[in-house]
């Protein structure tokens, strides 16, 4: 399937037009200042999620979970976790993990139709995103809460990801997960790379090249490597296990190319497009909610004794 939306503007989630302009206005007289303030600030900016506050209906789902804290070295998160249905404490663990911008219950969906395969589920809220403190989320520190929430839920023997939350769990699957027996994985909405994430920032802040390349440099003094450097095809190529890759192809945030790049590098992989869903819409629409939780359960049901 060809790119959907290659011609539409780049857009960042929750940033509404007022918003963009004030910005962009605001890192215009920034740059006449000082390029390096101003890269300085978009570089705050790149890694600090606005707050999304939780619908009534999704806390109320939060609500029924059993929830604890969980403290990490990135500070502390809220996990939260379901049983199977019919309660079977032995059942195989899936983990949640949700994209920028989002929390936990945007999920719940899938949630819902993993536990009526049978499945426990865990999920937890990132840093700055639901109901969890924090200012600051990037790739690293997502990868490193992924892999100690998956070993401590279970330990967790799958994992379900969207958008951001993907890019972050592909990278820890790439590194090959230690602390849980990961069988099975599934990649909603995933973007190409980090790359494509700053230059998006970069794009939609409308920022000069000189505050682009201060900014890049900024970013290897902090990570030591290049926005190229973390690249989900490359990644993609170290990973051993089943995936299921979905994406709409009306979603307007990450072009469907993206899925189809990284699935062309996964050993073992299944891509399903969809071409009227929206970036969120693959949270919801019931045929792909019941073929990402079909894939879950019959993956791991073929590896149980």
């Amino acid at each position: 399937m060809t790119e959907a939306r290659s011609s539409a503007e780049p857009a960042i989630p929750g940033l509404t037009p007022l918003l963009k302009r004030r910005l962009r206005t605001l890192f215009k007289l920034l740059t006449a200042l000082s390029p390096a303030l101003a890269a300085r600030i978009a570089m705050r900016l790149f890694t600090r999620p606005r707050p999304r506050p939780i619908e009534p209906d999704d806390r109320a789902f939060l609500d029924a979970a059993h929830s604890r804290w969980f403290t990490s070295t990135a500070g502390r998160v809220r996990i939260y976790e379901w049983p199977a249905d019919g309660g079977a404490a032995d059942a195989p663990a899936a983990l949640i993990v949700h994209g920028w911008r989002s929390n936990s219950a945007r999920l719940r969906k899938i949630i819902d139709a993993l536990r009526a395969r049978r499945l426990r589920v865990a999920a937890f809220d990132a840093p700055g995103h639901g109901r969890s403190p924090g200012h600051q989320l990037d790739l690293e520190t997502y990868r490193e809460l992924i892999a100690a929430v998956a070993g401590d839920c279970g330990p967790a023997q799958a994992v379900v990801a969207h958008s951001f939350g993907a890019l972050a769990t592909l990278s820890w699957l790439a590194d090959g997960p230690r602390t849980a027996p990961l069988r099975a994985a599934a990649l909603i909405g995933i973007p190409r790379g980090v790359a494509f994430l700053f230059d998006t920032f970069a794009a939609v802040m409308a920022l000069p090249p000189t505050a682009i390349e201060r900014m890049r440099r900024l970013f290897r003094r902090r990570y030591g490597r290049d926005p190229d450097s973390y690249r989900a095809v490359e990644m993609a190529t170290r990973v051993q296990m089943p995936a299921v890759l979905v994406h709409g192809g009306a979603d307007e945030l990450v072009p469907a190319a993206h899925s189809e790049e990284v699935a062309g590098s996964l050993k073992r992989s299944q891509l399903h497009l969809f071409p009227t869903l929206t970036h969120g819409g693959t949270l919801r629409d019931p045929r792909a909610v019941s073929l990402v939780a079909d894939f879950i359960a019959d993956q791991l049901a073929a590896c149980r004794p």
